[in-house]
């Protein structure tokens, strides 16, 4: 028989359908600067992914970014703010979609937008030294953004202890052709001088007369010129560019310096520029260093704020206290290094604005979310489908998937117990289905989500999003390979800002499959709770061998479950019981052809009729009393299922030791426990069963009654529905309750603020 490749086209979940594409954000204007530069960028980017952004710009500016027509803009015009804000706040808390991000605004205006019930977060923008009001001022939000992680450890030093999420904002990578001749001609500049660049409004924070300083000192050693993109702006801006134009004078580099203003997307400069300055005595997170690395510039900075958190070969961290003959000398340096464009380019942090505009509070509620990766045939699945067809009649639970599934088995399983099931995304893209996730769970008001070996990537962005709700998050775990999973994707966690610590503290519940070890985080929160499995109908009782002995294997076909030993095993055996035949009940997955090919190939080497590949079959443990002997070798396992099958049907069962197989089985009791997947030593004991038939009584007598004693279905689903149900749960309600009420206690104070500002003679009996 021919090995067989999983099924790509079998029947999928129907995709679940988003409540709403509209996303909002408010902005205090749309100046060309990096903070209106990031909301832009994002809105821009979701575009095509199917969403629409509605800007609330509050102020006008006679300089501004240029807003795309298929971007909703709603103007203010600087008049009646705080009476419009409520009133679009109304609308927004009415939508299916009333998150609102808020960049630069004040408590005031923020509480304008969130009388009516929206769910309104605050952007911190710049380090301590550039925020519009205190951190106190924040603490009656649902939780913060900053930019930068230097950002929420300002927040903390203030004493703030309200949730913080942190986004960093990879810009877009653009590159304009044939600018660098043009602008080096319009700034009367020569084509083969050298030039550096800085990029930001004229204002105290840039530090600007202190780069002329570095200009100077670096004449005697470079001819060099020096190029300022951006103009005065904001309360000092006139004064700072008078200042600047007074020390060009001073230090006689009239002739050596270009200011030419505001230049709408001033990336387009990058291509100019040699190397790029950037001498702010503060930062939140620069969006023009992150655009200088992408375009493979030298970067010089000073060491402040978040600069350096994305960091690369290319960039060079300055203490600001060093001497402007210091910064020359690096700079000299700096200017003949050459270097690979950053990893990070191209990695959409713009897409966790997107989660954040989708994660709001969310009540206590008894509604649960299983998410799993597939519904593929193997064990994980298996137990998923025993447990949720079970607790179906008990809870208000859902099932969603976040990929496509080879079989279709379990799906019409679920379907037909009336357990819905839907399907987060058709791509495999983590970001994708993690949206579709916090959408749901947001506007569904999910009370615990059930992670269920699921990618570590959708994980994380999950819990990071709703971090600060007080969703219940459950993790069933098989043990080592799950924390081994997420261990992988550090890079990932360094670009979302957040970590396996961090998800490990979050997390309500972890749950092992058997008893194994737990991330130290998780020591006081871990539940073990096996898998289980109903008592088998019909269990083998005669242990004689009629006709060729049969080995049976149920699983699949993949590099972690041994089969080319377990082949080497079988001709081994065949030495000493030639007829000896092989079943096999699985297939490959298609991720895994080039192992099955392998597998086929050596199959092949054996004497006809002696291996035989039945495929996936999901009535397998019906078949199991026919055959005389089960064996399992796997790496990572949990509590694999097909071993509790086949111990339950009275198999006497081999197993490697990993995992949870110590668990059930005894070692010369319940079945033989082999130290690892040796072949040699495989197929000694497959021989010793095979030849020691009262051995083989013993084994799969004993082996069922530990099944039905120590890992029943009822034990399972009763664990499960305690732990969703538990005081743990009861307790989180309590908390859940006194959040309400302060969220209550909020907007009525918030509705009386308005209500006094569009009253101003009315007055209150205290």
């Amino acid at each position: 028989m021919k090995l067989h490749i999983a099924n790509t086209q079998a029947e999928q979940p129907l995709l679940a359908v988003s409540a709403s594409r509209q996303l909002t954000v408010a902005i205090a204007t749309l100046a060309i600067g990096g903070a209106e530069q990031m909301v832009l960028d994002w809105a821009i980017r979701i575009h095509p992914l199917g969403w629409n952004v509605h800007i609330i710009v509050l102020r006008d500016q006679e300089k501004e970014w240029r807003v795309p027509s298929f971007i909703e803009v709603t103007r203010l015009h600087g008049t009646d703010i705080r009476a419009k804000l409520t009133s679009l706040g109304k609308k927004l808390a009415a939508s299916s979609s009333s998150v609102c991000l808020c960049h630069l605004l004040k408590k005031d205006e923020r509480d304008a937008l969130s009388a009516h019930g929206a769910t309104i977060v605050p952007v911190l923008q710049n380090a301590r030294d550039g925020w519009i009001e205190e951190a106190s001022r924040l603490e009656s939000s649902p939780y913060a953004i900053t930019v930068s992680e230097a950002c929420q450890a300002d927040l903390r030093a203030c004493g703030s202890v309200l949730p913080v999420s942190v986004i960093r904002h990879i810009p877009r990578l653009r590159s304009v052709p044939g600018n660098r001749e043009r602008f080096r001609k319009a700034w009367n500049i020569p084509q083969d001088a050298t030039v550096i660049g800085m990029i930001g409004a004229v204002k105290p924070q840039k530090n600007y007369p202190f780069a002329l300083n570095v200009l100077h000192a670096l004449q005697g050693m470079k001819d060099t010129y020096l190029v300022i993109v951006g103009g005065p702006i904001g309360r000092d801006g006139r004064s700072s560019w008078e200042a600047l134009i007074a020390e060009i004078d001073r230090l006689g580099l009239r002739s050596r310096v270009a200011m030419p203003g505001f230049i709408p997307d001033a990336s387009q400069c990058l291509s100019v520029f040699d190397l790029f300055l950037n001498t702010s005595h503060y930062e939140g997170l620069s969006v023009a260093t992150l655009e200088a690395l992408m375009q493979r510039l030298p970067v010089v900075a000073s060491k402040v704020g978040g600069q350096g958190e994305i960091g690369h070969e290319g960039l060079t961290l300055m203490d600001p206290k060093a001497s402007a003959e210091v910064w020359a000398t690096e700079i000299a340096r700096s200017l003949s290094s050459v270097f690979p464009a950053p990893s990070w380019s191209n990695f959409p942090s713009y897409r966790l604005w997107t989660l954040a505009s989708l994660a709001r509070p969310v009540l206590t509620t008894g509604k649960v979310l299983f998410v799993t990766a597939n519904l593929n045939s193997g064990g994980a699945q298996r137990s998923l489908v025993n447990l949720v067809t079970r607790l179906n009649k008990k809870l208000r639970l859902e099932v969603a998937v976040t990929g496509n599934s080879t079989a279709s088995h379990f799906f019409k399983e679920l379907s037909g117990s009336g357990v819905i099931v839907r399907r987060t995304a058709a791509t495999r893209d983590p970001f994708d289905h993690a949206e579709a996730l916090v959408q749901k769970i947001s506007n569904d008001q999910i009370g615990t989500v059930c992670f269920w070996n699921l990618d570590p990537k959708v994980k994380l962005l999950v819990m990071k999003s709703l971090e600060f709700t007080s969703v219940r998050f459950v993790d069933v775990s098989p043990g080592r390979s799950s924390f081994e999973e997420l261990q992988i994707v550090a890079e990932f966690q360094r670009m979302i800002c957040f970590d396996e610590n961090r998800f490990h503290a979050r997390l309500d519940n972890m749950v092992l499959k058997y008893d194994g070890e737990s991330p130290i985080a998780c020591a006081r929160k871990t539940v073990v709770i096996p898998n289980g499995i109903p008592v088998h109908s019909a269990p083998k009782m005669d242990y004689t061998i009629r006709g060729n002995p049969r080995v049976v294997v149920n699983g699949r076909i993949a590099p972690t479950k041994f089969f080319l030993e377990i082949l080497e095993a079988m001709k081994i055996v065949r030495e000493r019981i030639p007829d000896v035949e092989l079943h096999v009940f699985g297939a490959a997955e298609p991720r895994f052809e080039t192992y099955a090919a392998s597998v086929e190939k050596v199959s092949k080497e054996a004497p006809a009729r002696r291996i035989f590949f039945h495929g996936p079959s999901f009535d397998t443990v019906q078949q199991l009393p026919e055959f005389d002997v089960f064996v399992v070798l796997g790496k990572h396992q949990g509590c694999p299922n097909a071993l509790l099958e086949a111990l339950s049907a009275g198999l006497p069962c081999i197993a490697n030791d990993d995992g949870g197989t110590r668990e059930q089985i005894i070692h010369g009791e319940t079945g033989l426990l082999l130290e690892n997947e040796s072949p040699n030593m495989l197929a000694e004991a497959i021989v010793r069963v095979l030849i020691d038939r009262d051995l083989a009584r013993e084994l799969g007598q004993n082996g069922r009654a530990h099944i039905e004693q120590s890992f029943g279905m009822d034990c399972m689903v009763q664990t499960y529905f305690k732990l969703l149900r538990s005081e743990s749960f009861l307790e989180s309600l309590v908390s859940k309750l006194s959040r309400m009420w302060k969220s209550v206690t909020t907007t009525a104070v918030n509705q009386k603020k308005i209500l006094d500002y569009e009253n101003p003679n009315t007055t209150t009996a205290q």
